[in-house]
């Protein structure tokens, strides 16, 4: 194992590029203290909390107004101040627990987002905005009420009571009811850049690399004073003790941390080859959303997809998922877990192959021992224990192949000679002169069946030719006027079908069966359903 040393972080240096002076640039840079009475480049818990105003938590009372909190505070405030000075812790506390009783009576609505969540029996959570952290509790009777489930992040709205865990020091709300709000910041900045990352592809199965089969030498990223580095080391050593460790010591949540995480994964890839190192494991253990944020930011998902070395991340619990997860080539729930996925158990390795090795053996002893007593057999078997037995043998069978080949060389010749028959009879019955006698056989039989045929049919057609002459000349003009009809055409020869083309003193032409006659109209009767007569003065006769 090398342990590398990590050295002070430098914001300006952590952007992802390959390090000027070495694996580490060792330029110590001002570290930001938080803690009560120590001066830092930044304010303390304390400063914030004073100098923030007093509206961070949106919280509103239904029994309780601002002049009632400041009287009854004030008074509280006086009426111990008549007393000597000096309290002791309890009495300090119960105190404040007055104070807190009589000024903040009554339940208050909270929003905020959950954070520090542990829901065993009892639920203990805090809520907070950008300004404040407000600790929660929620018995069990009361969360068994809660009809949604409660995560990291969540933004609520809680119902409750203030009071003040004098054994704690802790002022917390008693919270009778909790209910969503929708999604806190920090998931929704989570959702934005998963959603982000997805769309360019980070999380495509495709583009992530396989483990190597037996890696000797793991790179592990992480804190060097953790837990998490202990269990790796640990189950490493169970494992496979062989394998070489560089442990590249980071911090894991803060200010910088995601960039010190990029830096180092960065700084490992560019020097893969150098080092030697087959794969690289990014870990940490449990915490808040909070805790667990450095791993969720765009600089370090960037710095994973970028990797030429198999990366496998193990951040948090099993139930926590963060982006540089999602990104990297295997997922592993803890960091034990990530080097049971890596390394294989050597000691199971070398069992499985001793048990391997012992079936072999006893596989190897069986066939041998079947093969001595086949040729134990074969030894003793009389072809050959006597040489001429065997040639004996051997000539029997060649005479027996040798009949087998003669006769089915004479069935081949018999059907052979079959087939040849059959083909010459049909070449002779394809010769011309048996086709032409073929042909005048069947036109003997053919010429008086076609003479009847065509007689018959000469007769059909001359009778039905007779009766359509009939029916033409009964239907004809002629026939018609025989039976005592007439043509009527006017002056110019055109044919009248109706007395409607008629006038008095028109002249008319009748076409009779025996001759034609002109006429002059002296009256015009239209149809009425009876017979109409016409009145005609014959003039000509034309005969």
């Amino acid at each position: 194992m090398r342990p590398v040393k990590r050295p002070a972080f430098d914001p300006n240096r952590a952007r992802g590029d390959t390090f000027a002076g070495g694996l580490f640039d060792s330029t110590p840079v001002r570290r930001t203290v938080v803690a009560t009475g120590v001066t830092g480049t930044e304010p303390t818990i304390e400063k914030l909390a004073t100098s923030e105003s007093a509206a961070p938590l949106a919280a509103t009372s239904s029994n309780a107004t601002d002049s009632q909190l400041t009287s009854v505070v004030s008074n509280v405030a006086r009426s111990e101040l008549n007393a000597p000075h000096e309290f002791s812790v309890t009495e300090f506390s119960n105190l404040i627990t007055r104070a807190l009783e009589e000024g903040m009576r009554g339940n208050f609505r909270v929003q905020g987002e959950i954070a520090n969540l542990s829901k065993r029996g009892h639920w203990y959570f805090s809520i907070k905005d950008a300004g404040a952290l407000l600790s929660c509790v929620m018995w069990t009777s009361e969360a068994a009420r809660v009809g949604f489930d409660v995560r990291e992040g969540d933004a609520v709205v809680v119902t409750g009571k203030i009071g003040h865990f004098s054994a704690q020091g802790r002022t917390q709300l008693y919270v009778s009811k909790l209910e969503p709000q929708g999604v806190g910041a920090l998931e929704l900045r989570f959702q934005a850049l998963v959603a982000q990352l997805r769309n360019l592809g980070y999380f495509r199965d495709e583009r992530k690399k396989p483990l190597p089969a037996f890696a000797r030498c793991v790179a592990v990223v992480t804190s060097a004073t953790g837990a998490a580095l202990q269990d790796v080391l640990t189950t490493a050593k169970q494992r496979c003790p062989a394998v070489r460790f560089i442990v590249v010591d980071v911090r894991v949540q803060g200010d910088g941390a995601a960039a010190e995480v990029a830096r180092a994964l960065r700084a490992l890839d560019a020097r893969r080859t150098q080092l030697g190192i087959d794969a690289v494991i990014v870990t940490r253990g449990g915490g808040s959303r909070e805790d667990l944020w450095a791993f969720n930011e765009r600089v370090v998902a960037d710095a994973a997809f970028d990797m030429h070395v198999p990366l496998i991340a193990a951040i948090g619990h099993e139930v926590d998922t963060s982006v540089i997860e999602l990104v990297a080539d295997r997922r592993a729930s803890t960091p034990t877990q990530a080097v049971m996925v890596l390394l294989p158990d050597m000691a199971a390795m070398v069992e499985r192959a001793e048990r391997i090795g012992r079936e072999l053996r006893s596989t190897m002893r069986w066939s041998i021992s079947q093969r001595r007593e086949r040729l134990s057999s074969l030894q003793k078997h009389p072809a050959l224990a006597s040489p001429a037995l065997r040639l004996a043998r051997a000539r029997e069978v060649l005479a027996a192949l040798h009949s087998r080949k003669l006769a089915a060389h004479a069935r081949w010749l018999t059907a052979s000679r079959r087939e040849l028959e059959q083909l010459g009879a049909r070449l002779l019955a394809q010769t011309p002169a048996a086709r032409a006698a073929g042909a005048r056989a069947t036109l003997a039989v053919l010429r008086p069946r076609m003479h009847r045929a065509l007689t018959q049919l000469l007769s059909t057609r001359r009778l039905a030719l007779d009766t359509l002459a009939h029916r033409l000349h009964c239907a004809g003009p002629e026939s018609t006027l025989q039976r005592g009809y007439s043509i009527v055409t006017d002056a110019s020869g055109t044919l009248i079908r109706s007395v409607h083309a008629l006038s008095t003193g028109a002249t008319i032409a009748l076409q009779l069966s025996d001759g034609s006659a002109r006429a002059t109209i002296n009256k015009v009767s239209p149809h009425s359903g009876n017979s109409a007569e016409i009145p005609l003065r014959e003039e000509t006769h034309d005969g």
